[in-house]
This record gives structure tokens, sequence and C-alpha cells, in this order.
């Protein structure tokens, strides 16, 4: 069976007429791009895609909009299939991320490459690792997986293959995905902002890169930090856990030390939303920019209790941030243990 010729499937029909030599370095990512951009759409607003700081073998977190809920996802890509619309790999074994919430994408990109072809296969991890046949290449354990975008019944993956203009209802499908997200109770009190406290963009890139390097060092290889390209609720980074396949959330403001010692910070509403796993960290910063001695690491449950808008003294501590309080040398650590356990 002659592959469908997806020029006849995609909408605009005109394909460019640059020639394309891409290496399989740039291939890759455009692929995971072209993923991105197709499922971010098919959720309608209600999802951001995620992407790793440090790539440990997830290319992709498509996680729900004001919730922790998220699906690792691997992405694999063709360039070229054979004409019946037939591909294959060999996977390493050891490559294959071994979490039961995990999806493994595998797509075809054809020639000029800044679409994907209109069938793409969305395989639960669980399910490939108990369907796929193994093998041996260049003396590593490897799935041997082979598939075909035609859509033919006795292919192996036939029940995977999905229409990208069905991707809305592949996310319905999913169970929880549509759970209803509940509203941010009103804070108790509100306090005016101090003049002189708004921060530029730029401190603010300080205390996310700063923590994000006191994860890695904490996490020694055990995590994945993940960031949306566009920000739009209150998760700064998707944290998670290899192990556990946990994930949890950090909120991140940043703020330098007035001359009096005090500082103010504001968690905008109604973009929050409260977890367990997820926290709100208030990075401190020096006059010379450097980290504190401390900083305040707040489960977002506590948040409503003490005002999403607020001015703290320094020295001493305002006593209801107290509870909070954690040397900048260890939040780090100390967050994964609060998050992830020991």
């Amino acid at each position: 069976m002659a592959l469908p010729n997806p020029l006849n499937n995609l909408d605009p029909p005109d394909r460019p007429d640059w020639r394309s030599a891409l290496s399989s370095a740039q291939f890759g990512p455009i692929a995971e791009d072209l993923l991105a951009v197709s499922i971010e759409a098919a959720a309608s607003g209600f999802a951001t895609i995620a992407r790793p700081i440090v790539d440990r073998g997830v290319d992709l977190y498509l996680r729900r909009l004001r919730s922790l809920f998220t699906i690792p996802i691997q992405v694999k890509a063709f360039e070229h299939l054979s004409p019946d619309g037939n591909g294959r790999f060999d996977l390493p074994v050891k490559e294959v991320i071994d979490d039961p919430n995990a999806y493994l994408a595998i797509v075809h990109a054809p020639f000029p490459h800044d679409q994907l072809y209109r069938r793409v296969f969305l395989i639960p991890f669980s399910v490939f690792r108990q369907r796929c046949p193994r093998g041996r290449f260049q003396d590593r354990d490897c799935f041997s997986f082979t598939c075909n975008f035609a859509g033919v019944a006795s292919d192996l993956w036939s029940d995977c293959l999905r229409d990208i203009d069905k991707l809305p209802e592949w996310l319905a499908s999913i169970p929880g995905w549509t759970a209803p997200i509940p509203p941010v109770p009103h804070p108790p009190r509100s306090q005016p902002v101090v003049a002189g406290d708004a921060l530029t963009t730029w401190r603010g890139d300080i205390g996310r890169l700063w923590m994000a390097t006191e994860l890695e060092r904490a996490g020694g290889g055990s995590i994945v930090i993940a960031q949306d390209r566009v920000r739009l609720d209150t998760v700064t980074f998707l944290i998670h856990d290899l192990s556990s396949h946990r994930m949890a959330g950090l909120h991140i403001r940043t703020g330098k030390v007035t001359p009096d010692s005090r500082i103010h910070f504001e968690v905008s509403r109604p973009p929050f939303f409260i977890d367990g796993r997820l926290y709100v960290l208030l990075a401190l910063l020096r006059p010379d920019d450097r980290a504190h001695d401390f900083c305040l690491l707040i489960p977002s449950e506590a948040m409503p209790g003490l005002g999403y808008s607020s001015t703290v003294t320094l020295d001493p501590l305002t006593k209801r941030f107290e509870p909070y309080r954690v040397p900048s040398d260890e939040v780090g650590q100390v967050f994964l243990k609060k998050v992830f356990g020991a």
C-alpha cells in the first residue's frame, strides 16, 4: 500500500521549494518543536509544553495549566519512510524511560521538514515495553521498532496511530485531563507596594538561574528541570524526579534587599494554584546582586494565609515568615526532600 501523499491532506497544500540538507542534530529538535506546536494548539489554551534544561531522556513535558498534571513525552522522528509508509529504528533499552505516565511519540517530518505528516504514533511507555520486540544492535540490547504511517490494520501499533486533527480527542481521553481546576482562595490581606521595590527583569533571571544551579547540584543527575517557552501560569520550573516519576513545581520570585532590610513580593492571581508539591521561593539578593544568606521556601497551601502581596522585614525576619526560612546553600536539597522525600 502506498503512503498517502501528505500534500493532499495538509492545509495549505503548497509546499516551499527551498533546498533542505538538515543534520540529524537539527532534524530532531525541529520534529520536537513541530509536535509541541501541534499538541499545544490542540489543547486550546488549557495546556503548556515545557522543555528540559538538561536532557535526561524526556524531550517535552505536556502540562495542564494551573496544575502539576504532567505527561512526559520522548520524541522519535523519521526523516524518510519506505514507499509504503514503513519506518524502523533500534532504540537501546537503557534509553527508554521507565515512567508509567510517559508517552513515546513517533512522528514523520517529510521534506522540506517544516510540517509533520498528518499522523503520529502516541504510545504509552508501559505498552511499548510490553509489546515491542527486542534484539541486539551494535552489541546493545535494543527495542526493534517497526511501524506503518499508512494506518495498516495489521500493524502492531495501529491502535496507537492518531490523526493530528484528532489530538484534542486524545487529550480528552487521558484519565484526569479534563478534571476541574479549583479556584484559588482569596487572600485575607493586601499590602501596598513599597516605592523602589520593583525589580528589573534581569534580576529575576538571576534568581531563576541561581535556583536552577542549586537544584541541579542537589539533584545530582536524578531530576529534570523543565521550563515553559511561554509562561502562562505560576510554574517557573517543573521538576521531574526520575526515580519516583513524580512531578513538582516551583514559583520563583526574586527580590533585592533594601537598605532598611525589607523586601516586597507579589504572587499574581488568578494564574496561581495550590498543590502539595508546588512551592513558592523568594530568592533574596544582596546589594551586589549575589544570593543572600537565606531565602524563603513557602508551600503553596500557605499562601492564602500569608497573603499574595507582602512586605517582609529581614532583620529580624517577619514572624509569620520565620517557618519558611532556609539557608541559601541548602535550598535545593531542602526543596527536593520536601516534595519527593528522602
